[in-house]
């Protein structure tokens, strides 16, 4: 995505996520999490063609449903655990995309049609 820097992105939300909200995750687990959060929105984007592999627009619209399932599932396969950690990092990635559609907002990246 042009203009979209993944290491600004990832600190962005990182400082921004409500850390008693997810007091269960550590900063550094938080970190990691949405680090690989914005890695699997980037991989979804391609995908879905709403990003071509250089990074410019493509032809489909971003769907935030489909989005939140794909990094949610994903999240909770490479992290395993119980329910209550599956729940958690659900938790986590309904704040992810919020955030990371703030900072999209912030630098002028987001095109409400």
């Amino acid at each position: 995505m042009q203009g979209y820097n993944e290491e600004e992105a990832v600190k962005y939300i990182a400082s921004r996520v409500n850390r008693v909200a997810h007091k269960a995750f550590s900063p550094s687990e938080i970190e990691s999490l949405v680090r690989q959060a914005v890695a699997l929105d980037l991989k979804f984007m391609q995908e879905t063609g709403v990003m071509d592999a250089n990074g410019e627009a493509g032809d489909n619209y971003y769907d935030d449903d489909d989005a939140y399932e794909y990094i949610s599932e994903n999240l909770i396969r490479l992290y395993g655990g119980s329910d209550e950690t599956a729940g958690r990092i659900c938790s986590l990635v309904d704040d992810y995309m919020d955030l990371q559609q703030s900072y999209m907002e912030e630098k002028g990246m987001v095109d409400w049609d």
